[in-house]
């Protein structure tokens, strides 16, 4: 049996062994007197007494708890040992009082791993912006100027930027936790409970970072340059990724994506290579302004993840330029084609209307010539709406329909024989003719065929054009001037 001694650590009480309470006593008494000269001895010396009450408290189990000697030794392992102090010190405490370190204290170590938590001992509002300071290890104040500097140029721009600056701040403040145990206000530094972060932590944020000095003008308006830079250069990257996800998911606004399966490049390989030769320079430039700010050194590794990142960039870069170079060299020359319809119909007027199945189609936005269907983009198709030309003959006793087709190719005999071959689907029935355009999807791409369909009528007949051809027609305007065309809108025909 041991004898315990009840002794009060930190505030607290603590039922400890006789032999821990004299190596407890042994270690308070050599930091006294390495610390005597210190101006801030007292203080450090209850820090030190908080922290390894801290760490006594996160071995108790119960309120009867005893602490033994290799518990006092496991604690004074963690917060340093006396031996590295000046000489004059170690004579009141000896080595052999603290084990070497064991597999047991690196897992202590794990228990302080870096978190982001406010930091209320060092606030103006909330502590948000000491907190990230610490978890970065970045003067806070640098960061508070940068912050601030971000406001007013972005006030210049839009005053909802500054609205969602303020609900972010207000955002971080309640889902980021105040540091307030022992614990927490390791874990927001990373630092473990030693006696030289003991010392470190109570020096001014002005002398722990080596990022900033309020001493130094220069260092301080680098890392604000270094932290504005960094902010747009994130906000690019955040901005960059939110692009590509709404071209991919957009039909609403400008439906980008239609135009990716009209042209055949709705793919993974080229979606991948425009997200990279966007979002790379972007996140390159935030790391290397962070890296900047807090001071990191570029080593080889660093040297190597540049060269890896701009190899991966130059590659993404070169199979877009390639696959652009591609397309203009396919279609550089352009080719025609006139093909005629007969007509064989006494009626006075000629309607003319498009298929079915094209009612149910959804219309492209800011583009009446293009409809789409299919909710899903691997499943989509596109169609282009011929524009309807209408003149008018004096000399015609009926009609006369003529489909232009416009084709292109590498060299000009291709395209002739590309828009010879090209068809626009159609019915003719008497009076009536169905227009069906092509679907154009991943695996009947457009190859930039058109075709433009010109009616031609007497004098004294109409052709009346249903929705929603309509809102493609196209009237020759010198025709219109000339023959004194009206346009009645609301019967969609000519006279």
């Amino acid at each position: 049996m041991k004898p315990t001694i009840k002794v009060s650590i930190g505030g607290m009480a603590f039922d400890i062994e006789e032999d821990a309470y004299h190596v407890f006593n042994d270690y308070l008494q050599a930091l006294k007197q390495h610390f005597q000269r210190n101006a801030e001895a007292e203080e450090i010396i209850n820090d030190i007494e908080l922290r390894m009450s801290e760490l006594l408290q996160m071995r108790m189990k119960s309120k009867e708890t005893i602490f033994t000697l290799s518990d006092a030794q496991e604690i004074i392992s963690i917060m340093g040992n006396p031996k590295d102090f000046e000489d004059s010190t170690t004579s009141s405490f000896h080595e052999e009082n603290i084990p070497p370190i064991n597999d047991n204290n690196k897992k202590n170590s794990d228990l302080f791993e870096k978190k982001l938590y406010r930091d209320n001992s060092n606030k103006i509002i909330g502590g948000v912006c000491s907190g990230i300071g610490h978890y970065f290890r970045i003067d806070p104040t640098a960061i508070r100027i940068g912050v601030a500097t971000a406001v007013f140029l972005l006030y210049l721009f839009s005053f909802k930027a500054i609205a969602t600056i303020v609900l972010a701040y207000i955002l971080l403040w309640i889902i980021m936790p105040a540091a307030k145990t022992f614990k927490q206000k390791l874990a927001m530094t990373g630092d473990n409970p030693s006696i030289e972060n003991i010392e470190e932590r109570l020096l001014s944020p002005s002398r722990k970072y080596k990022g900033a000095s309020a001493n130094s003008f220069i260092k301080v308006f680098v890392n604000v340059i270094a932290i504005l830079i960094a902010i747009v250069s994130f906000i690019s990257f955040i901005g960059v990724v939110a692009l590509l996800i709404w071209l991919y998911v957009d039909t609403d606004i400008l439906g980008a994506t239609n135009y990716m399966v009209l042209l055949g490049y709705n793919t993974l390989e080229l979606q991948t290579a425009l997200a990279v030769v966007l979002a790379t320079p972007a996140l390159g430039l935030f790391w290397l302004m962070m890296k900047i700010v807090r001071r990191s050194s570029f080593t080889t590794r660093t040297l190597v993840s540049f060269i890896i990142g701009l190899v991966i960039w130059i590659g993404a870069l070169a199979y877009i330029g390639n696959t652009g170079f591609k397309f203009a060299y396919s279609f550089q020359q352009e080719g025609e084609n006139i093909e005629n319809i007969a007509v064989n119909t006494t009626s006075d007027t000629l309607y003319v209307k498009i298929g079915e199945e094209y009612m149910s189609a959804h219309p492209q936005p800011i583009n009446s010539a293009m409809f789409y269907r299919g909710e899903k983009i691997r499943d989509r198709q596109v169609t282009i709406l011929p524009p309807i030309k209408i003149e008018e003959d004096s000399l015609l006793s009926t009609y006369k329909i003529e489909i232009k087709k416009v084709s292109f190719a590498n060299n000009k005999i291709q395209a002739n024989r590309k828009a010879e071959s090209a068809k626009l689907d159609y019915i003719l029935s008497d009076s009536l003719l169905t227009i069906k355009p092509n679907w154009y999807d991943k695996s009947n791409k457009w190859n930039l065929e058109n075709y433009i369909v010109t009616i031609t009528k007497p004098a004294n007949k109409k052709v009346i054009i249903e929705s929603p051809l309509r809102e493609s027609y196209w009237i020759n305007p010198n025709k219109i001037y000339n023959y004194g065309y009206n346009y009645h809108y609301y019967n969609h025909y000519f006279d």
